[in-house]
């Protein structure tokens, strides 16, 4: 968009070049009438770039004259759209955090238990065997053959994003295909039901 502001200050180069242009002359120097037409060149340029440009906005504004009602529908139209999807957003937001909340609640539990099986001198492996219930290292723990780790809410939450991506754009999209070994005591601990929770209808 060409302004006035634009016209004004190429006006005040011309002005500016001509100025040092007699200036130079009187210390005769070369080049310098090259230098004042080409400022003024751009300035003839810009002043002819501006004419078009006023024309075909008053051309686009009798074009959008009648159908200015219409247009202010789509506006409002937009805009209720907009604010629909903005209220969704913000309830999936409030929902995320509630499920990182619960998520905090399970790793409370997880240490709990990784604490009290610590406390009873259970290992889950020595020098000769690997047992079915112990505590392991970073508070992982195996109960009747079923492991439990704490899950970070980071990879609860790509967890959530990649199942949601891949029922809406596939499995081959790439996000889609974030894996992250420390969520299969979730899924396994609620017996794969967090995956058909997050189904998209």
């Amino acid at each position: 968009m060409i302004t006035e502001q634009d016209i004004k200050q190429a006006e005040a180069r011309v002005a500016e070049a001509r100025d040092r242009g007699h200036r130079s002359k009187m210390a005769a120097q070369e080049g310098v009438e090259e230098a004042i037409q080409r400022e003024a060149g751009r300035l003839a340029d810009l002043i002819e770039a501006r004419g078009r440009q006023d024309a075909a906005l008053k051309a686009r504004k009798v074009t959008e004259k009648p159908h200015a009602a219409e247009l202010k529908a789509l506006g409002a139209k937009l805009s209720d759209s907009a604010d629909t999807v903005g209220k969704a957003e913000s309830e999936a937001t409030r929902a995320l955090l509630r499920l990182i909340g619960t998520l905090r609640d399970h790793n409370t539990v997880t240490a709990e238990a990784h604490a009290r099986l610590t406390a009873l001198g259970l290992p889950l492996g020595d020098e000769d065997a690997h047992y079915d219930t112990g505590h392991g290292s970073a508070g992982t723990l195996r109960l009747a053959g079923k492991p439990w780790g704490p899950v970070p809410a980071d990879v609860l939450l790509q967890h959530v994003t990649a199942e949601v991506v891949k029922r809406e754009f596939g499995a081959k999209h790439p996000a889609a295909r974030v894996a992250d070994v420390r969520i299969l005591s979730l899924q396994s601990g609620i017996g794969g039901a967090l995956t058909e929770r997050l189904k998209v209808a």
